[in-house]
């Protein structure tokens, strides 16, 4: 297995409520852009869907497509994104999904990681 690493920047975020029930939690969906750099040099757009606690606490999911390079392998797959946002930090697992690649990436297999805050954000991904 290949390590990958390497940092990231939000380019977009876009974030919605889409259920205000009252006395229940507060849902979002948000559609983001990244820019990816380091072992990964390219771009991922991606759909969360979000809870958020009263303290502004909140648990993600969401669907990430990376289309970019990989030791000079143009291509595309698609990421499962799962994690949680507190003290000002979002951590997540990334699992990439089987039969969702294309170009030269096709048939990567992998998961990692990542940490995002205010003071930057980097991901590591191991990859066959």
């Amino acid at each position: 297995m290949a390590e990958l690493e390497g940092t990231f920047r939000v380019m977009s975020w876009e974030e919605k409520q889409y259920d205000a029930a009252p006395g229940q939690p507060k849902f979002t969906h948000a559609r983001v852009t990244h820019e990816l750099m380091g072992a990964i040099e390219g771009e991922a757009s991606i759909c969360y869907l979000m809870v958020y606690r009263p303290d502004e606490t909140a648990n993600f999911v969401g669907l990430a497509t990376v289309t970019g390079t990989i030791e000079g392998r143009d291509g595309s797959f698609v990421m499962q994104d799962v994690g949680t946002f507190e003290n000002g930090v979002a951590r997540g697992r990334w699992t990439i999904l089987p039969g969702l690649s294309s170009g030269e990436l096709r048939g990567i297999r992998g998961d990692g990681h990542f940490a995002s805050s205010s003071d930057g954000a980097s991901y590591r991904l191991e990859v066959d």
